[in-house]
């Protein structure tokens, strides 16, 4: 009595694997701007002009003082900004359960809203230094104060605020989900707070906004890691 073998499974070839999606190689793009968009903004906060006060005449006579560190502190704020606010759009793709879900969508959405709004009004950065070198001092508070008293860059100002808010918020649906821990909250909080409350200084808020970036290097690694795993897979 002879027995016929029994079938066997052919190899998996890589023409015979599913191919991934080119959607899938924006994150680690994503994660890697998380990574740099961090560091660049805290670049831009350390070479920020120091000022004599919180005074928006000396915030002028500020920048105006120094045009090259002005604009190396802006365009590294503008760029930095950027990064964050685009790479905000793909954080929600390590949430794959419902836990967590709303509210790490929603603060992906505030982020992206926020951060890129202060991407474009820090380059107003470059004006507010042109007419404290250009104008004598009165005439520069002037113009700056009927600027900033127009309705639209009220309406720009409070939107910014979504740039402060939204990664909380998308930290608390991250931790809900599982994917990284509530201790993110811890830094990303107490840093937003002390930032607020202590006077401008570009060495203590440089640190202050490094230790704040912390989350968001978790969360850009997180996204690194999870392309490997997947690319391992397919």
């Amino acid at each position: 009595m002879t027995t016929s073998p029994l079938p066997t499974r052919p190899a998996a070839t890589p023409e015979a694997r599913p191919a991934r999606s080119a959607g899938s190689l924006m994150l680690p793009i994503a994660g890697a701007a998380l990574v740099g968009g961090s560091l660049l903004y805290v670049a831009g906060m350390v070479t920020s002009p120091p000022q004599d006060s919180q005074a928006a005449a000396d915030y002028i006579a500020a920048l105006g003082r120094d045009e090259g560190r002005t604009t190396l502190s802006a365009v590294l704020l503008h760029y930095g900004n950027m990064a964050l606010a685009l790479a905000w759009l793909a954080v929600p793709t390590l949430v794959r359960g419902r836990r967590g879900r709303i509210p790490t969508v929603v603060g992906a959405l505030l982020s992206a809203i926020g951060l890129v709004t202060v991407a474009g009004f820090v380059l107003y950065d470059h004006w507010t230094g042109a007419i404290g070198r250009e104008l004598d001092p009165a005439t520069a508070l002037g113009l700056y104060d009927a600027v900033g008293a127009n309705s639209g860059v009220a309406v720009v100002g409070v939107l910014t605020l979504f740039g402060l808010l939204g990664p909380i918020v998308g930290y608390v649906g991250l931790a809900r989900a599982g994917v990284t821990g509530w201790w993110l909250l811890l830094p990303a909080v107490g840093c937003l707070v002390a930032s607020a409350v202590i006077p401008f200084s570009p060495t203590v808020h440089g640190a202050l906004a490094l230790v704040g970036a912390v989350p968001a290097v978790v969360v850009g690694l997180r996204m690194l890691a999870r392309t490997r795993a997947e690319a391992a897979v397919a």
